[in-house]
C-alpha cells in the first residue's frame, strides 16, 4: 500500500511538470512553435539618452528572465532622439495619457503604470497586481518558419477565443536584441534587448464569417503579406517578415490579444517565442525543478532500501 502511495505521489509531480501552460518546441529545420497566453505584457518606455534608464538596464533583462513565462518585456525607445526609436513607440504610447512625459515608464497589460527609477520590488508588485486583475487568458500559439530562399520569416499566430471578441485586436511584435555605436549611446549603454523592430495591430471582428480572409489592419511596421481568417475556434493571423541584418538568434516574436474601451487597451492574453537557443535562465527554470523532483521521487520510492 505504501509503495502504491509513493508511486502516485511521484506520478502526480511528474504530471505537474509536463502539464505546464507554456509549451515550446524547436526543430533543426528552422521551425519554432510555442503555445501559451497567460503571460503579462510589460511595455517599457526607455531611451538611449536617459541616465535613469541606464541604472535600470543592467538588471531589467535578468529580472524578466527570472520570472519565466509570467512576464514579457517590450522595449519602446524614444521616437525622436533615440537611434532605436520609431513610429511603433508613438503608436503604442498614443493610448496612454501623457505617455511620453518621462522615461523610464512601465505599463503592465497596458495599465498599472509606474514611472521613474523603479526597483525590482516595484515591478514585482505591478506584475502581481496585473496577474490578479486578469479575468482569463486567451490561448495563443505562434508558429514560425524561416524561408531561406527569400530570407524571411513566415508567422502563423492562432488566437483561440469565443468570448471577449468585440472591440479586440491581435497585436504581434518582432523584437530584437541589438547594439548601437558607442558614440550614439549618450547614457553609456550600447547593448539593448527586446527592442521593437516590427509591429502589426489587427481588428478581431465579431461579425467576421468563418473562412473569410481579411487583409485590413490598424497599424503595421515591418510585416508583409498580412491576413486574418476566422476559424472554428478563433482566429488565425498569417504574416511575413523580411530579414535584413538581424541575427535570428537575437529575435523573439510576441503575440497579444488586446481589448480596447474608449481608446484604453487591456491585455486578454500574451505569449512570447524566442527564435534563438534558450537562455541559461530558461534552462534552469525548466530542468532544475525536473531534476529535483526526479531525485525526490527516487528517494521516496527507494527510501526503504537505503535506510
Amino acid at each position: 500500500m505504501r509503495e502504491k502511495s509513493t508511486f502516485y505521489i511521484a506520478f502526480f509531480l511528474f504530471f505537474m511538470i509536463f502539464s505546464s501552460p507554456i509549451s515550446i518546441a524547436e526543430d533543426k529545420n528552422n521551425n519554432w512553435y510555442v503555445e501559451g497566453g497567460n503571460s503579462v505584457l510589460m511595455e517599457q518606455y526607455t531611451a538611449t539618452w536617459c541616465d535613469v534608464c541606464a541604472k535600470i538596464d543592467p538588471w531589467i533583462s535578468n529580472f524578466v528572465d527570472e520570472r519565466g513565462s509570467r512576464l514579457i518585456r517590450i522595449a519602446l525607445h524614444d521616437p525622436v532622439d533615440d537611434p532605436l526609436g520609431d513610429s511603433i513607440t508613438s503608436e503604442r504610447l498614443s493610448n496612454f495619457p501623457n505617455g511620453q512625459d518621462l522615461a523610464p515608464s512601465f505599463w503592465f497589460d497596458s495599465d498599472n503604470q509606474i514611472k521613474g527609477l523603479v526597483a525590482p520590488v516595484d515591478l514585482d508588485r505591478a506584475l502581481l497586481n496585473s496577474e490578479s486583475n486578469r479575468d482569463s487568458d486567451t490561448p495563443i500559439s505562434i508558429m514560425v518558419s524561416k524561408d531561406e530562399t527569400n530570407n524571411s520569416l513566415k508567422l502563423v499566430v492562432d488566437f483561440v477565443s469565443e468570448d471577449n471578441i468585440s472591440d479586440s485586436q491581435a497585436s504581434i511584435f518582432l523584437l530584437e536584441d541589438t547594439s548601437i555605436e558607442k558614440s550614439l549611446a549618450t547614457n553609456g549603454i550600447t547593448w539593448h534587448e527586446d527592442v521593437t523592430k516590427g509591429y502589426v495591430n489587427i481588428d478581431i471582428l465579431e461579425n467576421h464569417s468563418n473562412g473569410k480572409i481579411l487583409t485590413d489592419y490598424n497599424f503595421n511596421s515591418g510585416f508583409s503579406n498580412i491576413s486574418i481568417i476566422r476559424t472554428s475556434d478563433g482566429y488565425t493571423v498569417n504574416l511575413d517578415y523580411i530579414l535584413s541584418d538581424e541575427d535570428i538568434n537575437d529575435i523573439s516574436i510576441v503575440a497579444a490579444h488586446e481589448h480596447t474601451d474608449d481608446g484604453q487597451r487591456s491585455t486578454l492574453g500574451a505569449v512570447s517565442l524566442l527564435l534563438g537557443p534558450p537562455s541559461n535562465n530558461d534552462g534552469i527554470s525548466i530542468f532544475i525543478p525536473f531534476i529535483s523532483i526526479t531525485i525526490i521521487s527516487a528517494l521516496i520510492l527507494f527510501k526503504g532500501r537505503f535506510l
